[in-house]
């Protein structure tokens, strides 16, 4: 076969022509490793959000109830709760973990107070000590937090700094009932959660039983049922959201899908009886949706002009590497070597630099990328979401490092194919003697 001396010829001409390779190896070595830079923390800001959002909105689909008959409009009661299990098994949902919350979700709908001091909450959220021990144990506290009791509360950071309120200090949240009253109770500060983003940053947790009897909901009822799914691709997340769909629809008033915000909106304002609404992270997202994609068009920017300055110094490199060997090319040629050969060495010699390079734009990356992560971005507002524990992270995906391998690869064979090819089909005296392509 003619393959492992192709490739003994690429490795003995890369070594020999290695001065004239440096310029390349550099360029793409530069370039793979900002390319990779780009994509890693776009991925890596992307995967941040989803989790931030995932933990959030209390799973990676959510059953949530809405009744306009109430103050609280978010209410699914003890039987809905009942028919949503029954159906998450009947469509075979599998979840790695099921949340049940009590929430209240606007601005009108709890108040905080402490030493005369008070704050409007954006997010009231009642949730089961025992049920989410895991997920308290993962958020991060200006101290460490106390053993949550029936009377405890968790206030995000910046209420805690509004009110000049510390841990352990007692406080009155007042809640809004469903008939449309106000109640208020007693709580105990057990812990403050560091969260600046506009996630946390007007939000408490408390018992959901408690918030329960405060509002006015049975023991047992709550606002949303999230299912944490063992798939996190988006495709089998909404196969599964339209399986449950379908069985719920059988059981109790459902809503229709729906794939934004604004449509959601729409459709529990025309909601006339108590129903459930399955909602994905991707219809709460779209409120950032435009972040999202100015984030995607810089990083598109970005890349494109790193592939153009790899595609110029691959085409500039490989002239002046074939320029210098017209003889020892013609020779080849002499002797029997066909063009289709010639061509081919040259390609997997150019290959073989490529991968080399790739290689030490890796370790590039790896390196700009452990800088970034000690780098504040706290001037940037809001931009928390898309960090974890406030540093940048990039996540190396399979499938975008191999595009990213594939595409430079392909800008590197798409500059040295004219070349290549004219060089081989140059006339052979001219080759011999030494003559420009």
């Amino acid at each position: 076969m003619k393959l492992p001396v192709f490739f003994k010829l690429s490795l003995k001409y890369l070594w020999r022509y290695r001065r004239r390779y440096l310029f390349l190896f550099l360029a793409l070595g530069f370039g793979f490793g900002v390319v990779t830079v780009i994509s890693s923390i776009k991925d890596g800001m992307k995967e941040n959000l989803r989790l931030s959002a995932r933990s959030h909105y209390a799973g990676d689909i959510v059953a949530l109830g809405y009744d306009p008959g109430l103050g609280i409009k978010h209410h699914l009661s003890g039987g809905e709760m009942e028919a949503i299990f029954a159906s998450a098994e009947a469509a075979g949902i599998d979840p790695a973990e099921i949340t049940v919350r009590t929430t209240l979700m606007g601005m009108r709908e709890g108040t905080i107070y402490f030493n005369g001091n008070a704050a409007p909450l954006k997010y009231v959220v009642g949730a089961d000590w025992d049920g989410e021990a895991s997920y308290f144990k993962e958020l991060s506290y200006t101290e460490t937090p106390a053993p949550p009791k029936a009377d405890s509360i968790f206030l995000s950071s910046p209420i805690a700094e509004e009110l000049g309120a510390r841990q352990g200090d007692g406080v009155l949240l007042e809640v809004l009932t469903v008939t449309g009253e106000k109640n208020t109770g007693p709580f105990i500060i057990a812990g403050i959660v560091d969260d600046t983003s506009f996630f946390g940053y007007y939000k408490v947790y408390v018992s959901r039983p408690v918030l329960n009897r405060l509002i006015g909901f049975a023991g047992g009822d709550c606002s949303l049922v999230g299912f944490y799914l063992q798939d996190k691709g988006a495709a089998a997340v909404e196969a599964k959201r339209r399986a449950l769909h379908r069985e719920l629809a059988e059981r109790i008033p459902t809503g229709p899908l729906v794939y934004d915000r604004e449509a959601f909106d729409e459709e529990t304002g025309n909601v006339t009886e108590s129903s459930a609404f399955l909602v994905t992270l991707p219809v709460y997202l779209s409120e950032v949706a435009e972040l999202l994609e100015a984030i995607d068009l810089a990083s598109y920017v970005l890349y494109g002009m790193m592939l153009a300055i790899i595609m110029v110094s691959a085409g500039v490199t490989c002239r002046l590497i074939l320029h210098e060997r017209n003889r020892e090319t013609g020779t080849m040629r002499a002797i029997g070597f066909y063009e289709s050969d010639l061509r081919a060495i040259l390609r997997m010699e150019l290959c073989i630099a490529a991968l080399l390079a790739m290689a030490a734009g890796l370790v590039l990356a790896l390196f700009i990328n452990r800088i970034l992560s000690y780098t504040s971005f706290s001037w940037f507002p809001g931009f928390e979401v898309f960090m974890q524990n406030g540093r940048i992270r990039a996540l190396y995906v399979p499938e975008t490092m191999a595009f990213n391998m594939l595409a430079v690869l392909f800008m590197l064979n798409l500059a040295v194919w004219g070349p290549i090819f004219r060089n081989s089909r140059s006339p052979l005296p001219d080759m011999l003697a030494g003559g420009v392509m």
